[in-house]
């Protein structure tokens, strides 16, 4: 007996190791058979006992699965010192409004956003953000003031710290989505918010389409990653409507996802006045096809735009136009728990015939290198060297005293090192309640669809979220 009792201890807590054979055992548990109960002796026959009610499990008594965080808010401050050859006497890179100042340290732009994206759980977007810089106010330096002297209320000093501000509805059945205020502009390869771009600069492309609009937006999902766009705006990059007559912006967009990589293509045509002159003989039309491929390590796009206007204005109202892209690569030279090494390439040319861009007839050239590290996906160092060539007579880029564009002394070329530090913050979170999930009401013994699960809601609508990359103006 001594030696059984601890056997049984044993026994009673592991069964499962209880050899096989053990007589008298249950096959497959290794349980010893159960002795059978002594029969009752005779006598009245007993009431039965109440048999219980099961206790079913609801959706509000399983475990709340975590809400979507589908709000991001973003904070950003891009700083650094670019070195000029030219060495212009006014510290300005000419054509460029993301990093206008050269030869000396610089607060190129700060920046906060708060997005979020609509979802078929959360219909709604929303997208609020602000910004400060030289960056910022170049940006806005062409807004018009509507009225001139007698105008109000508009123009650079008034908008140029708005950096987003646009909200709008998603109807899930349709995959219809609608919003208005001030968006980012899809025009191009690279937005405005420089930190999220693989180059330091935009291309010359890049700076000749709008990095903003300001208006309406429809936009329409279709099966196969297809997309189509339609945009009601006040003109090309302005917050304020110049002449009173809005402009268009139609575009189509592609999306295949594979585990080789992603690809994309992007087509928008913007229309309408931007001058005095309303007829539909004078309207802008500008035109912009993308293609892109990006992989875990290595992304390749290319854009090419071509545009066209009749200046009304000038003498024998003659025909401008222009047309210019680029290609663009950039590669994960390394990566590691803490820092990663990307580096980037892009040739690109632009033709600017009649000077309707950037105020010269000619052809820009431009080769830019850029070496960034990245420190805790939040410390980013950037160096970059950017070539750029104008053809035009009498050069193009600022130079010593030649400060002005119709000063002599231009030059025609100019070499550029930036050496760029930003600091990039982002975070998502969620606001509402959590929601039961189908697994965990499962696990307590009822299995529903997610569409039978009770959303619980906190009142005034605010539910649960997730999302991105805050991105704000043109990114």
């Amino acid at each position: 007996m001594s030696i059984l009792l601890p056997m049984l201890v044993v026994l009673a807590v592991e069964p499962s190791r209880m050899p096989t054979d053990v007589p008298d055992a249950v096959p497959w548990t290794g349980e010893p058979k159960p002795k059978p109960e002594p029969k009752p002796k005779a006598g009245p026959t007993p009431t039965p006992a109440p048999v219980a009610e099961p206790v079913i499990a609801t959706a509000l008594d399983a475990p709340a699965a975590a809400p979507a965080r589908t709000w991001t808010v973003t904070a950003f401050v891009d700083t650094g010192y670019a070195l000029n050859n030219n060495r212009p006497d006014n510290h300005l890179y000419r054509g460029t409004s993301t990093t206008p100042r050269t030869d000396e340290f610089t607060i190129n732009l700060g920046a906060v956003a708060l997005t979020h994206d609509a979802t078929d759980d959360e219909p709604y977007r929303f997208e609020f953000g602000l910004q400060a810089g030289s960056a910022a106010d170049a940006l806005v330096a062409g807004e018009p003031v509507p009225g001139g002297d007698d105008g109000a209320f508009a123009g650079a000093e008034t908008w140029k710290h708005l950096a987003l501000a646009n909200a709008g509805g998603r109807i899930a059945q349709s995959g219809t989505e609608l919003g208005a205020g001030l968006f980012a502009s899809p025009i191009g390869i690279g937005g405005f918010w420089s930190p999220f771009n693989a180059n330091v600069t935009p291309s010359w492309a890049s700076n000749a389409a709008p990095f903003y609009f300001a208006g309406l937006r429809v936009q329409q999902d279709l099966p196969a990653g297809f997309g189509l766009q339609a945009w009601l705006v006040n003109g090309w990059q302005t917050l304020a409507d110049a002449n009173g007559a809005p402009s268009g912006l139609v575009g189509a967009t592609w999306d295949h996802h594979a585990p080789s990589g992603s690809w994309y293509a992007a087509g928008f045509v913007y229309f309408g006045p931007d001058d005095v002159d309303l007829s539909a003989d004078a309207w802008r039309v500008h035109t912009d096809g993308q293609v892109g491929w990006r992989g875990r390590r290595l992304g390749v796009a290319a854009v090419w735009d071509y545009g066209r206007e009749r200046v009304t204005a000038l003498p024998d109202a003659p025909v401008q136009w222009w047309t210019g892209g680029g290609l663009f690569v950039d590669g994960r030279a390394y990566e590691g728990r803490r820092v990663d090494v990307d580096v980037a390439i892009r040739p690109e040319a632009w033709r600017d015939r009649g000077g309707r861009i950037y105020g010269v007839d000619q052809w820009l050239l431009s080769g830019t290198g850029t070496f960034a590290v990245r420190f805790f996906d939040v410390l980013l160092l950037r160096a970059e060297y950017r070539y750029d060539r104008s053809t035009a007579d009498g050069g193009f880029f600022y130079r010593a005293d030649a400060t002005s564009p119709d000063a002599p002394g231009l030059a025609s070329d100019q070499h550029t090192v930036f050496f760029n530090v930003a600091g990039v913050f982002a975070h998502s979170f969620a606001i509402g309640r959590a929601t039961p999930s189908a697994e965990s009401i499962s696990a307590h013994g009822r299995a529903v669809s997610h569409e039978a699960v009770l959303t619980r809601r906190s009142r005034g609508g605010r539910a649960r979220s997730r999302r991105r990359d805050g991105c704000a103006t043109g990114c």
